[in-house]
């Protein structure tokens, strides 16, 4: 199957939570966009109101590579100015609240997903899937072989550090590309490195900074860590709690399934039931933590997990990093799913597409409801 292929292949549209009223101080919009990302959007919005973008709020953050319809609010007296419309994006003023909008604001969204060059038609069916967090969780990842944060776990802040600014990417511009392979060639030669930082005119980058830090105060990576944006180093942890968690609901599912297949996703392989030979015995299950209660049964696979990382549950006390623990519904079902027949295909000439439709509560992945129709 192919994905993705033209944003509107992707449209997805924000099931909102707030009631809104017809007066309030905060303005609610509702706008759809193809192929920009939500900060670009906001910023869009912003310019028509006269506002700074940061006083621009949305309830989720939406792919760029898709057709969105999603919600923003601003607080204006300029409201009407709101209402605008431009080559990739629409916005029109649907209401007022009072208070701005913040992140989960929302039920769920709605999907409708066309996937090309499909092989075989699909029936209809009732689903109820493992409730997985996809690749798009995992994009600090990509470039490597493990993950940052299980560095830090192990007070490894070197490595950490040396992952961080050697790990190449196809979508990096090249002269990033060549400085991360210089240095991974070079590793503890600062000077020779900032040299090619200049030389390359990357100067003001993270990586120059990292650099700078290091041939200042050499071996301080625990220092150099910390350069790195908070924001970055909580996106680190945060993918490694995922993955935490999608390694226990694959135990779960390996346990109580009679037929199963796998299949690939960033962070290795995930495992599905086509058939259960037992109803799984928790409806949620925690993400890891190290002041987590969970009963014997859970700890028990959590426990096989983290003997496989090579880690104990206190290892997850980290400095300047607080791991929450929360539930997640382990098995999540999709609302109104539905599939269309097998369509020529006018992108891939001689091919066929299918358009699934489905609702699914906010934090749940459209991917993995694909990857379980499709088994790839």
């Amino acid at each position: 199957m192919k994905l993705r292929q033209i944003p509107e292949d992707f449209i997805v549209e924000e099931i909102a939570s707030k009631e809104l009223k017809e007066k309030g101080r905060i303005a609610i919009y509702n706008v759809v966009k193809t192929g920009l990302t939500t900060p670009f959007a906001a910023k869009i919005l912003a310019r028509y109101l006269n506002l700074s973008s940061k006083n621009v709020k949305s309830a989720g953050l939406k792919d760029r590579h898709a057709k969105t319809t999603q919600y923003f609010s601003a607080e204006t007296h300029r409201a009407k100015a709101g209402n605008f419309k431009e080559k990739n994006i629409t916005s029109e003023l649907v209401g007022f609240s009072s208070e701005q909008l913040k992140t989960g604001d929302l039920v769920g969204n709605k999907f409708t997903i066309t996937v090309r060059d499909v092989k075989k038609a699909l029936k209809n069916k009732e689903i109820e899937i493992p409730n997985y967090f996809d690749s798009q969780r995992f994009g600090s990842l990509k470039g490597l072989n493990d993950f940052i944060a299980k560095d830090v776990i192990k007070n490894n802040y070197e490595s950490a550090v040396k992952k961080f600014i050697t790990a190449v990417t196809r979508h990096q511009k090249s002269n990033l590309r060549e400085l991360k392979k210089f240095v991974q060639a070079n590793w503890g030669n600062w000077r020779a490195c900032l040299q090619k930082v200049e030389n390359l005119k990357l100067k003001g980058t993270q990586e120059e900074v990292i650099i700078n830090h290091l041939l200042k105060s050499d071996k301080d990576f625990k220092g150099a860590f910390k350069l790195i944006p908070k924001t970055l180093r909580e996106m680190f942890f945060s993918a490694y709690q995922s993955y935490i968690w999608n390694e226990c609901i694959k135990l779960l599912v390996k346990e109580n399934s009679s037929e199963s297949f796998q299949v690939k996703y960033e962070a290795g392989r995930l495992v599905f039931a086509r058939s259960w030979k037992s109803k799984l015995k928790f409806d949620k299950f925690e993400m890891v933590a190290p002041e987590m209660k969970v009963d014997e049964n859970k700890m028990k696979i959590i426990n096989m997990v983290l003997r496989k990382e090579g880690l104990k549950l206190e290892d997850f006390k980290v400095e300047d990093y607080l791991f929450k623990a929360h539930e997640r519904e382990i098995l999540v079902k999709p609302k109104n799913f539905s599939i269309s027949e097998l369509e020529d295909d006018e992108v891939n000439r001689g091919k066929q597409k299918i358009t699934v439709s489905f609702e699914l509560p906010k934090g749940s992945y459209a991917t993995i409801v694909l990857k379980f129709v499709f088994e790839e």
